[in-house]
């Protein structure tokens, strides 16, 4: 989806077919293992490690041998991390923005690493628009630090708002070639949308809302303990759409003025609103969130188009699938590089 904040070495530029998909998040980290054979992308191997601290010193990551091969491509969801838009006036020939350029739009240092990718270039004196991001130099040397020795040898680095929307895309892009959808990834600290118009992002942004969030405030307003409010909250039979609503109210509102702003600017409304991450398990969640953004809402699985045996992984884990879609993302954009 974007050229990687943290790149394979020049001598490694041959194509991959053979990748490891890590991605860190609060709730634990999200391994695949993914190869591609004539043509087709299979799943060899799926598993939940404990999550990793940012904040401190961290050892290096030990994966299962079923789970190791020559390179991964990591995502991570980190809070300083941006993800954004950015519109600039570029000349006929330039593809790409001089690091200092895409600090200076972004309006961040040089202790964050930087990338940009031309999504859109301007008709005559109209700005071109680039899908930019930038994380902290400490979080990248961190997380490249877990591998100090190969295999496996870090290939990429990206943020899991983006790798998430490279899995989408290969699942279920034919099905959006020639419309407007609303894609929403919820976590359980982080939100992460993006808008995609005929495949191509028109504005991408983040929020700083979870499935934690949720479960504080609705056992604070029910007046319950979290573990409680969770199980109601995995209930369907549960009517609790009033409570939700409430507590969704500031961050729709985001998602709102981005969908109008989209729908006046592309002339047509938004077809669908594709939601996924470990929120969109819970039953009330889908259900609310159209309701309140007037979409139709579509769940998706990352493991659509991807070859597996599901006697391999069992039940629970193959309904898990939607959090695992950052790290699968970050392995077929390894391999589509």
């Amino acid at each position: 989806m974007l050229k990687k904040i943290f790149n394979k070495p020049e001598r490694e530029q041959s194509r991959f077919s053979d990748l490891i998909g890590v991605d860190f998040s609060s709730t634990g980290t999200k391994v695949v293992r993914i190869k591609q054979s004539k043509g087709a992308l299979a799943l060899v191997g799926m598993d939940i490690l404990p999550a990793v601290d940012l904040s401190e010193e961290s050892a290096c990551l030990s994966l299962p041998r079923n789970l190791t091969t020559n390179y991964c491509c990591l995502s991570y969801t980190g809070k300083q991390a941006v993800v954004r838009m950015i519109n600039t006036n570029i000349a006929n020939e330039v593809e790409s923005l001089p690091e200092k350029k895409i600090r200076e739009l972004l309006n961040i240092n040089d202790e964050f690493r930087v990338s940009a990718r031309l999504i859109k270039r301007g008709k005559d004196r109209q700005d071109s628009s680039f899908l930019a991001a930038s994380i902290p130099n400490d979080d990248a040397e961190r997380l490249i630090g877990m591998f100090p020795s190969g295999p496996p040898a870090p290939a990429s680095l990206e943020i899991s708002g983006l790798s998430f929307v490279t899995a989408f895309l290969h699942a279920r892009g034919s099905e959006c070639a020639d419309s407007t959808v609303l894609l929403l990834e919820t976590g359980e600290t982080m939100s992460h949308f993006a808008f995609l118009t005929n495949g191509l992002i028109t504005l991408v942004g983040k929020m700083p809302f979870g499935a934690k969030m949720l479960r504080e405030k609705l056992a604070e307003e029910l007046g319950l303990d979290e573990e409680l409010a969770f199980s109601i909250l995995s209930d369907a039979s549960v009517n609790i759409s009033s409570s939700i609503s409430s507590i969704l109210i500031p961050y729709i509102k985001q998602l709102s003025i981005s969908k109008d702003f989209i729908e006046r600017h592309q002339g047509g409304r938004i077809s669908r609103l594709y939601i996924s991450g470990g929120l969109s398990l819970l039953p009330a969640w889908g259900t609310e969130v159209g309701r309140l953004l007037g979409t139709h809402v579509a769940h998706w699985s990352p493991l659509e188009n991807i070859e597996y045996s599901p006697e391999a992984y069992g039940d629970d884990m193959i309904k898990q699938a939607t959090r695992f879609s950052a790290a699968i993302g970050a392995a077929i954009g390894g391999i589509e590089a």
